[in-house]
């Protein structure tokens, strides 16, 4: 009877040991990271809430929780942390809190970082240094120490220190001190500097590549530099891919060679397309773009396009310059036959530019030559004008076609001489300018303003290329295009010396890709500066596509009231 007894003893014991239960954890005392590390080293609570455990392991797991929290705490600078660790047994299995108190964290003391070689003159080192949060008597954070290291690590290979290494790297905790003394040692060596570049290809002459060289033979390495390298040669349309390496395999003398590999592009590009707009009615176009014309990069562009109103066949011919990625030269050649409403014109211009990039600005340098055969209301003509021109225009933008900030600013100057091949004494200043800019997250607002002054003594001996003419799409909706300014006898729009047109608009992104948008435009082409500005106002929707923003506008015309709400359909980036 007794050795019975003592069985069922033990089988009690066991099965205690063996009963299965859920386990709720709570943590308290500290919130945001610190919190988030708790609860990913605290064994306990990685437990699933959905399944059961046996009592023993609950337990055993109760007693290694404050280890585990002190561990998660450290990192943030807390070694004097006090955990209260509770665990209660609640209907379904265990209920486990811990209150911890923090108490004060561990303050720097010592804060010393001593950067040897090159990089000791590079004020780049300086400036990870000098700009962290590392500071004597504020609290230590482990994370940010690594972070520091690695920014070094990572610096040091972007700028060509390929030797670099840390000869020591401590961090003493005093823990009856409360503080940590840290002392790190960073031999950078000596920097790496560009040996010979070479490229691997067989389609364009190697000096035009090496135009694109942002960097000297014997200058110092950057992964910057050769990333510029590889982004100028990819944008440049000669090839499909580039990949630009240093060879540190045949580094010598603490000199690295820079290999550039490369796959040709499609030679020709074709493009087609069919569309419509409310200017210019229903058009088909054709492109070919011929990406390389010889091994010196010269390319060529030709266009046709066909429309309602004007139809027009072009081709350009480029040059790259001394820097390809941001200068090159242009020759021009182009002519079109437009019908619009009373006016005809038969258009033959040449000419050739100097186009230069610098930073946001580009300024384009030019002289064009250009026959106009036109008719215009009761009048008719042909003319002739060599036309030397300059252009500037600014650009900043969050992105290219779908843009939530940004401004742009145009300046064009033309000038002619009757001395010169031209029919006339002429001079003409344009001016434009389009903004951007985000009022909430959701809604926008647009301006834009254009304005033009003309001289010539013979407004008759203007061609209609050369007038002003406002009213369209995109410029004051709710009129026709081109169908604003002086009218002849017969109701047919002559243009006019000066140009003023205005627009502001205000728009609402009401789903992902959908904007619904009100807009009053204003503005007049005239003989004489001072003559009145039509106006209209309207609303209109817009897709936000991949391909910019197709928007459907409708406009009233506030000085013709009797006439109907205009249709206005465009297609393009806001800048």
């Amino acid at each position: 009877m007794r050795y019975f007894r003592f069985i069922l003893f033990s089988f009690s014991i066991l099965f205690n040991g063996l009963a299965l239960a859920s386990v709720e954890v709570a943590v308290s005392g500290v919130e945001g990271d610190e919190y988030a590390n708790v609860m990913a080293l605290l064994q306990i609570a990685r437990l699933d809430k959905d399944k059961s455990y046996a009592d023993y392991r609950v337990r055993y797991l109760h007693r290694q929780a404050p280890a585990d929290i002190k561990k998660a705490l450290r990192p943030y600078g807390y070694y004097q942390v006090e955990v209260n660790a509770q665990l209660e047994t609640i209907e379904g299995g265990w209920s486990a809190a811990y209150q911890i108190e923090l108490n004060d964290p561990v303050k720097i003391a010592k804060n010393m970082w001593e950067i040897r070689g090159d990089a000791a003159e590079d004020e780049a080192f300086e400036n990870i240094i000098e700009n962290n949060s590392l500071k004597e008597k504020q609290r230590f954070i482990h994370s940010t120490y690594e972070q520091v290291k690695s920014r070094l690590l990572s610096l040091a290979s972007q700028r060509g220190y390929h030797d670099a290494r840390f000869i020591k790297h401590n961090v003493e905790i005093d823990v009856a001190e409360n503080t940590a003394d840290i002392e790190v040692i960073f031999d950078s060596g000596k920097r790496y500097e560009y040996g010979q570049v070479t490229f691997e290809q067989d389609i364009l002459d190697d000096e035009l590549l090496h135009r694109f060289v942002p960097f000297e033979h014997g200058e110092g390495y950057s992964t910057q530099e050769l990333s510029q390298l590889q982004v100028a040669l990819g944008d440049s349309g000669y090839f499909s891919q580039v990949q630009v390496s240093p060879d540190w395999g045949n580094a010598e003398e603490h000199t690295v060679p820079i290999s550039v590999s490369s796959e040709p592009n499609f030679r020709n590009q074709y493009q087609y397309g069919v569309g419509y707009g409310t200017d210019t009615g229903a058009r088909i176009s054709a492109s070919l773009n011929r990406r390389w014309v010889n091994t010196q990069g010269h390319q060529l562009r030709g266009m046709t396009q066909l429309s309602e109103v004007e139809s027009r066949v072009g081709a350009n011919y480029i040059i790259p310059g001394q820097n390809p990625q941001s200068d090159y030269y242009q020759i021009r050649a182009e002519a079109s036959d437009k019908d619009n409403e009373g006016q005809t014109n038969r258009l033959y211009r040449f000419g050739a530019s100097s186009v230069v990039a610098m930073g946001k600005w580009q300024r384009e340098y030019g002289l064009n030559w250009q026959r106009d055969d036109f008719e215009i209301g009761e009048s008719s003509g042909t003319s002739q004008f060599l036309i030397p021109q300059a252009s500037w225009n600014y650009v900043t933008a969050d992105g290219r076609l779908n843009i939530d900030k940004g401004f742009r600013f145009d300046v064009t100057l033309k000038a002619a001489s009757e001395a010169v091949l031209s029919d006339a004494d002429l001079a003409s200043v344009e001016l434009g300018f389009k903004a951007v800019v985000p009022v909430t997250d959701n809604i926008r607002f647009l301006a834009r303003a254009e304005a033009g002054a003309t001289y010539i003594d013979d407004f008759n001996q203007l061609p209609p290329s050369l007038r002003f003419f406002a009213g369209g799409d995109n410029s004051v909706r709710g009129y026709a295009y081109e169908q604003l300014g002086p009218e002849d006898d017969t109701g047919t729009i002559l243009g006019g010396r000066y140009l003023a047109v205005a627009s502001a608009e205000i728009d609402y992104r009401f789903k992902e890709n959908w904007r619904v948008a009100l807009f009053t435009d204003i503005g007049n082409a005239m003989i004489e500066p001072n003559e009145k500005l039509k106006q209209s106002v309207g609303f209109g929707i817009r897709w936000i596509s991949p391909i910019g923003s197709v928007r459907l506008d409708l406009a009233q015309a506030i000085d013709e009231p009797d006439k109907p709400w205009r249709l206005h359909f465009t297609l393009g980036p806001d800048l």
